[in-house]
This record gives structure tokens, C-alpha cells and sequence, in this order.
């Protein structure tokens, strides 16, 4: 095992898109977050030290009304991490210097997680200069602490799907339409055409029913973990009742724990 990660750390290090995607997720949060946080220390009522850190740690993401782009940009670090290989032919590369197949996998979900998870908390450290910069107050420990946990632990899932997605299609720009594509479009169809029923039901403020599926859509479930305030927030008044940032967590962990044993079966049978 120290070898397949010796082995996809190198890989991962010599690959220009890692360099890419890294760079790009903490250009963006950069601009963004020093941006926003000039702008609120200009504020004629500044938001406090919390509101602050959630808004600039996820670039608005907090309030529910966008998405947490970077875990879009560090989740290609995932899909090319497998996508690559394939890609390329260097599967049969790999395979020959590792021909442990469960081992090769392994290694690249644990690169991915952690090349994933520095990312995420470098994007983080820059929200929090962003404050100190402008002189906003600093969050609580209890609130930096839920929040970077939340927002770490979405973008390696989130990562670690679009690895998933690779290796299931073998096919680089099919799993980057995947992963763009599930949480903007796919998920928010199926809202959309539930909402509407419900909307017209018998009981559109029951809780039951239809709208009980909305509470299992993956990346919205796992967006708990870092929202303060959703969109769902919103639309109690149909029965919406999401997950907390623990029950949408496990939600999304799930889904991703499926999608990578589908992958992994299905690489162990394949050829290369």
C-alpha cells in the first residue's frame, strides 16, 4: 500500500492539472473572499464575526443561494486523478508496476481525499486572512471549527464522487459532465417536478409524501454541512424538512461510499 501511495503521489505531482485546479480553487477564493471582505468592512453595519467567516469561507455558498464553487473546481482533482489513466492508456502502465488492483484503488481515493482536503482548508485559511486583512471580527472556535469541518468534508466527497464517476464511465469528459451536471441539473429537476406536485396536492403543507425524497438527494443533503441558511428554509411551507449537517452528511457519504464500491467492483472485473 506505502508504495501504490508513493506511486499516486508522484503521478498526482507530475500531472499539470493538479497544479491547475489547485491554483485556480485558491486564485478564486483569493479575489473572491478579499473582495467580499472588503466590501463588508466598508458596511455601514458590518455582519458579525460568524456570519462573516461563513459567507467568505464559502463565497456565499453559507446562505444557500449558490453553490460551493470551489468544491466544483477541487472535484476535477478527483475525476482526472482516474480520468487520466484512462485518457491516456496509462492504466496498463499502472497496472503493470502495481498489478494489485484493490490496492491502485485504494491509493487513488486516499490521494484524492487528502490532495482534496488541503485544498479545501487552504481556501478556508484565506477566508479567515481575509478577515484579520480588513479588520472583521474573527469567528467563534465552535463556528470555524463546524464550518471547516462541514466544508472540507463536502469537497473530498464531492471530489471523491467525480473519481467515482471516472472510473464507472472510463471516460474523462463523461465524468466531468457528471459531476457538474448531478448537483446543478439533475437534482434540481427532481425538486422541481416534486415541489410542483406537492404544490397541487391535497396536503401541499404536509410533510409527507413526495417531498420526503427531496430529503435524500445526495449533494443537496450534503450541502447541509455547510449552509446556514437554505433554500429549503424557504419552502417549509410545502413540508420541507432537509437533513441537519450530520443526517445530510451521512446522506451524501453514502451515496459517494455506493458510487465508489460500484467503481471499485466493477475496475477489480473490467479489463484494462
Amino acid at each position: 500500500m506505502i508504495d501504490a501511495l508513493r506511486y499516486e503521489f508522484v503521478r498526482l505531482r507530475t500531472i499539470r492539472s493538479t497544479y491547475w485546479l489547485v491554483g485556480l480553487a485558491v486564485t478564486f477564493q483569493l479575489i473572491m473572499s478579499m473582495l467580499i471582505a472588503w466590501r463588508m468592512s466598508v458596511a455601514a453595519d458590518p455582519p458579525s464575526g460568524d456570519n462573516a467567516f461563513d459567507i467568505l469561507a464559502t463565497i456565499g455558498a453559507s446562505t444557500g443561494l449558490a453553490p460551493l464553487f470551489i468544491a466544483y473546481i477541487i472535484g476535477l482533482v478527483g475525476v482526472f486523478s482516474m480520468g487520466h489513466e484512462y485518457r491516456h492508456g496509462m492504466i496498463r502502465a499502472t497496472l503493470t508496476a502495481l498489478p494489485s488492483r484493490g490496492t491502485v484503488f485504494a491509493a487513488k481515493v486516499v490521494s484524492t481525499a487528502i490532495v482534496s482536503a488541503l485544498a479545501a482548508l487552504g481556501c478556508i485559511a484565506i477566508a479567515l486572512a481575509g478577515q484579520l486583512i480588513f479588520g472583521l471580527d474573527l469567528p467563534s472556535g465552535s463556528e470555524l471549527t463546524n464550518l471547516t469541518g462541514g466544508t472540507v468534508i463536502f469537497a473530498v466527497l464531492f471530489s471523491l464522487s467525480g473519481l467515482a464517476y471516472a472510473a464507472l464511465t472510463r471516460n474523462q469528459t463523461a465524468a466531468v459532465a457528471l459531476l457538474m451536471l448531478v448537483p446543478t441539473v439533475v437534482e434540481q429537476i427532481i425538486k422541481a417536478i416534486i415541489l410542483a406536485i406537492k404544490s397541487t396536492s391535497d396536503d401541499p403543507r404536509g410533510t409527507g409524501g413526495l417531498v420526503q425524497i427531496l430529503k435524500y438527494l445526495p449533494y443537496d443533503a450534503g450541502g447541509q454541512m455547510y449552509t446556514r441558511a437554505s433554500i429549503e428554509d424557504l419552502l417549509s411551507f410545502l413540508g420541507v424538512a432537509p437533513f441537519g449537517p450530520v443526517g445530510g452528511g451521512l446522506v451524501m457519504a453514502v451515496f459517494v461510499g455506493a458510487l465508489l464500491g460500484g467503481s471499485y467492483t466493477l475496475f477489480i472485473r473490467r479489463d484494462a
